[in-house]
């Protein structure tokens, strides 16, 4: 098994931010490292092999990479291809930055499982992850610019974190298909597609909302439409029926409903209120 280490890294570069493109791969060839990394899937849908362990990764799958794993990728199936995005930096960083900012909390990297070190990010957060690294890519290589970069990236999982706490009785799988499901287009499948993400039967799905939740599957999914549409009716000029349909709701009467039981006002006061001024 091939390892590759900051050795092999340009000087006197500190980081590295890299695109990379996989296909199909029956047999993923794993490496080791001598860093940590972390890395974001930017479109495709492939697998992702750590420790042994087969994860299926899709658009919008974000990992903590430690120093100790072993892993490869792949795409999931023959005809499809997966893009990454990887930021990779010297170990002693993590462990200056945990000391400075998070002395008291096992977090982030210090997690072993990997599911505790797993995200699904939406749109707007990839957005911003990529913008962080062009402005990392522009200056210099170096200590300082690598931990703006890592700390800006650990402050939007730690503000994520506390947006998406669950009680600690909540199963794994349900965490992760509720923060799969707040990611477009998956919440556009409704229901089903909760379910699908879920892995379980709808009652079982529907019996553990309830438990765990207090909520049922149906709210979870208007929850994040709502929350989407809000953010293009802040950010965008496109129409409040296109807006709707593109969340997933075929009936734009519902849609108003649902809108303004979150919001306590219509979605065109919301744009008036809250949305970018209108050019003309």
């Amino acid at each position: 098994m091939h390892t590759l280490s900051t050795f092999d890294w340009p000087q006197p570069y500190a980081c590295t931010y890299e695109a990379y493109n996989y296909s199909y791969i029956p047999s993923p060839k794993v490496h080791a490292q001598d860093y940590h990394e972390f890395f974001w899937i930017e479109s495709g849908r492939g697998c992702h092999l750590l420790n042994g362990e087969p994860r299926l990764m899709e658009t919008g799958y974000f990992a903590l990479i430690r120093a100790d794993d072993q892993h490869g990728f792949s795409a999931w199936e023959q005809d499809d291809r997966i893009r990454l995005i990887n930021f990779a930096f010297p170990s002693p960083l993590w462990e200056k930055i945990r000391t400075n900012f998070f002395p008291d909390r096992i977090c982030f990297f210090d997690h072993t499982p990997i599911a505790k070190r797993e995200y699904y990010l939406s749109v707007d957060d990839r957005e911003r992850l990529r913008q962080m690294g062009n402005d990392l890519a522009a200056g210099h290589w170096n200590e300082t610019n690598a931990a703006a970069y890592l700390h800006g990236v650990l402050a939007l999982l730690d503000n994520r974190d506390r947006e998406t706490t669950h009680p600690a009785a909540t199963p794994e799988w349900l965490t992760q298909a509720v923060r799969k499901i707040e990611i477009w287009p998956n919440f556009v499948g409704g229901v089903p597609e909760f379910v699908r993400m879920a892995g379980r039967s709808h009652e079982h799905v529907s019996r553990a909302c309830r438990k765990c939740l207090n909520i049922s599957p149906r709210e979870i999914v208007n929850r994040a439409r709502i929350k989407w549409a809000s953010m293009q009716l802040e950010t965008s000029q496109k129409e409040i029926v296109d807006i709707a349909e593109e969340c997933g709701f075929e009936n734009l009467g519902h849609f108003y409903k649902v809108f303004k039981t979150t919001h306590q006002t219509t979605p065109r006061k919301y744009r008036l209120k809250f949305g970018i001024p209108q050019i003309s």
